[in-house]
């Protein structure tokens, strides 16, 4: 089942992603703290807010002609704010203590007298007031309100309506949440300006680090960007000098020991060729094979390990093709489909020592051998089947460690050192790739060396059934 994530893979990404949570966060937080702080009816009419709306109010009214005063309360009346005038007071003459204290908080705002100023509890309805400006569905009628009677004259009273306001988005609200959306759009630009700038040395240390794992060349990247960031670029470049320094010592004690032991080799054999007894001459030539060998097969592992040798654009095809026209030349029965024009970035001489080795074990242990290039998705896969008596699956891991041999599984005359598949190992993960070992049906052995793809220019027609 496939991991599921909940951030992006990328810095800029995820940085990105955390202002955006943290921006949903802030908006959450102020929406909280709105609901905590919601008044409702008593504290809404003894509130500030009431105080400075009747006293503008009744400023406006007091300098106007009285003629005037219901024209003008029908203009600023609303579905919020409603006013009217009337000839006595709203209500019962003797409220409750609650609203007795709002009425003295009101007059003392409003600097009235107490008897000038009454507040009663009310049931208001749809036609009440200017609750006929609201819009559909804003208010549920009957609702629980206050009328705050201010005497005008006498015999004419300013009556206002306070009611408990249903949450919503208002002017103000909707104001500051267009300014946070455009501080954050601006923070966030900014941001990732900078993110940019801090990733880009990142970016080129994972490419340099990618090809230096492909190509052991030593290229010295510039220490560019914040001190931890240059730190790991001069620590990066520092490894890149060790480890290319130590490659080139190894060739060079390769081809110290390649050079040092044959040598005396080749002085072995020629005095052996001397000896005189026929039986004695044959196992000391026999011995000097073997130990030939040796050199040879551990030699060519550790060559195999390494990447000295520079990276080609090569025709796959063509180079298998080669490879297993040799063999068919020496008389082996080797069948293989290899087509032209696959292009692969790749060290072509250790690739003909890998197939070269699993070829000789074929031939070895069942006399023959298919082979086929099979390009599937992002892989090449050259895939060599045979027929011989296979390896067991718990016994393929161990089949893949130098120096070990599986006499018992795949024994014959002939045994080799139990380094073939070690080297074609080697070289496989020399090029980003993996060796996989399979049991062939019914019987055999299915060898894959499976490469990234780098450039494909035509595809495979007729790929072998038993590699798909």
């Amino acid at each position: 089942m496939p991991k599921i994530r909940f951030l992006p893979q990328y810095i800029v990404g995820q940085m990105m992603a955390v202002l955006g949570i943290s921006f949903v966060l802030l908006l959450g937080t102020m929406a909280a703290f709105e609901f905590l702080e919601y008044d409702d009816v008593i504290d809404t009419a003894a509130g500030e807010f009431t105080g400075r709306r009747l006293k503008r109010i009744q400023t406006i009214i007091q300098s106007i002609p009285i003629k005037q005063v219901p024209s003008y309360l029908e203009r600023v009346s609303h579905c919020h704010d409603g006013y009217a005038l009337s000839d006595k007071p709203y209500g019962s003459s003797k409220p409750a203590r609650e609203i007795s204290a709002v009425a003295r908080t009101l007059a003392e705002r409003l600097v009235v007298e107490s008897a000038d100023l009454r507040v009663s509890n009310a049931t208001l309805h749809a036609n009440s007031f200017a609750y006929e400006k609201c819009a559909p569905q804003e208010m549920t009628f009957p609702i629980t309100a206050i009328v705050v009677s201010l005497r005008l004259a006498p015999d004419t009273w300013l009556l206002a309506e306070v009611h408990e306001h249903e949450w919503h988005l208002t002017p103000n609200m909707t104001d500051w949440l267009l300014r946070s959306l455009t501080a954050f759009l601006v923070i966030g630009g900014i941001a990732l300006i900078f993110v940019q700038r801090i990733i880009q040395p990142f970016k080129r240390l994972a490419s340099a680090a990618s090809t230096f794992a492909s190509e052991l060349e030593f290229t010295e990247l510039q220490e560019t960007g914040p001190l931890d960031v240059r730190q790991a670029i001069q620590s990066f470049n520092q490894m890149q000098r060790y480890v290319v320094d130590e490659m080139k010592r190894r060739s060079s004690t390769l081809a110290a020991i390649s050079h040092d032991i044959r040598t005396p080799l080749t002085a072995l054999r020629v005095k052996s060729e001397l000896i005189e007894d026929e039986q004695l001459r044959e196992d000391h030539i026999a011995s000097i094979d073997k130990l030939e060998k040796i050199t040879t097969s551990a030699l060519d592992y550790l060559r195999g390990e390494s990447r000295n040798e520079p990276m080609r654009q090569t025709d796959l095809g063509e180079l298998v093709d080669s490879v297993c026209a040799d063999f068919q030349e020496q008389g082996a029965a080797i069948e293989f489909d290899c087509p032209q024009g696959i292009y692969f970035r790749c060290r072509p001489h250790a690739l003909v020592r890998a197939l070269t080795n699993l070829l000789e074990n074929a031939l070895k242990y069942a006399g023959g051998a298919k082979v086929a290039i099979v390009t599937k998705h992002s892989l090449i896969t050259i895939v060599v089947i045979d027929s011989g008596p296979g390896i067991p699956s718990d016994k393929i891991s161990a089949a893949l460690q130098p120096f070990e041999r599986l006499s018992n599984v795949r024994d014959s005359g002939e045994g080799g050192f139990g380094l073939g598949l070690a080297i074609v190992k080697a070289v496989v993960e020399g090029h980003d790739g993996r060796l996989i070992l399979l049991q062939n049906v019914p019987t055999g052995l299915v060898a894959r060396m499976e490469l990234p793809k780098v450039s494909e220019h035509c595809l495979i027609k007729r790929p072998l059934e038993a590699t798909s």
